[in-house]
């Protein structure tokens, strides 16, 4: 297959990731607390992954027990502890500020700390505009209600989850593990360590929780967006590059808005709106930039090829 082709494949993956992260937001916001906890929740989520992980794993070559060490960590556990707790403090409208839309920045502040690459000047322009979007979002989103201290708390973990989020999507790009591969590791190191934590050690609610919940939440983190969006997204940084993905993610809070009027009935602000004016100019530009410059799959040495 030619480049286009495989950038357009990265495309495509690219847009479903987005509607998969949409879908979580949504669902997320206009759904109770629950009965399960942010621990039982993270269980589903490894637990439902690693027995569709199992299967593939003899179809893969393991990478470095370093590399999967580091997946494990960053994409899996560090991940979604964070977030799942943050989910039971903060709103979920902020969630999709405060995930999605900082990854692009906390993906290019660490790159620039951890690999020493400064953004090009095009792509910076691009972050600006990006920026603006998710300001205009963001005020949209705050403006809905009091912060309070365990709000506060709460929006901290989710910019703590976007952040190692972004470790995970460099290390994507710094090595050179199948999407596959990738997936499968990411999730059985996950599930090897924290399920017999959870098991031993941490509170959980999921005996006296409705067999409905658990079968959704399984399905959803642990199909859905576990094993399904992570294999997209290790195929689309294969494709077109962890900066470019990245950047394309902040379209979730302005596409979750519109899709939340549409879908919900709610109202859009103007403030919103021009929001997702503002991203769609940056992600377009990001985009441009980097189908120009090639330099995507550039942005760190290659040190294991599986």
């Amino acid at each position: 297959m030619n480049a286009a082709g495989h950038a357009r494949n990265g495309w495509i993956a690219v847009a479903v990731i987005i509607g998969i992260w949409t879908g979580f937001i949504l669902l997320t916001r206009h759904s109770g607390t629950g009965t399960l906890t942010s621990w039982d929740i993270a269980t589903l989520r490894f637990g439902a992954g690693a027995l569709i992980a199992v299967f593939f794993l003899p179809r893969i070559v393991l990478p470095p027990l370093k590399v999967v060490a580091l997946f494990s960590f960053f994409g899996g556990i560090g991940y979604a502890i964070t977030v799942y707790a943050a989910f039971r403090m903060s709103p979920a409208a902020h969630a999709s500020v405060l995930l999605p839309g900082t990854l692009p920045f906390a993906t290019a502040v660490i790159a620039w700390l951890w690999f020493g690459q400064k953004p090009l000047p095009a792509y910076r322009a691009a972050l600006v505009a990006v920026f603006a979007g998710i300001l205009l979002t963001a005020a949209d989103s705050f403006s809905r209600g009091s912060l309070t201290r365990m709000q506060i708390t709460g929006d901290l973990l989710f910019l703590c989850g976007s952040s190692s989020w972004a470790v995970f999507t460099l290390l994507l790009g710094h090595y050179s593990v199948r999407p596959l591969a990738a997936t499968v590791t990411t999730t059985l190191g996950s599930a090897l360590v924290y399920l017999p934590v959870w098991w031993l050690f941490l509170p959980s609610r999921l005996t006296q929780a409705p067999l409905s919940e658990i079968a959704a939440q399984a399905l959803y983190q642990g199909v859905l967006v576990v094993f399904i969006s992570m294999l997209l997204y290790s195929f689309a940084i294969s494709r077109l590059g962890p900066h470019t993905v990245a950047l394309q993610m902040a379209f979730v809070p302005g596409i979750s808005a519109v899709a939340a009027v549409l879908l919900l009935d709610e109202p859009m602000s103007l403030l919103t709106l021009a929001g997702l004016i503002a991203v769609t100019i940056g992600a377009v530009l990001g985009a441009h930039t980097a189908n120009e410059a090639g330099a995507e799959r550039k942005c760190a040495n290659i040190i294991y090829k599986a």
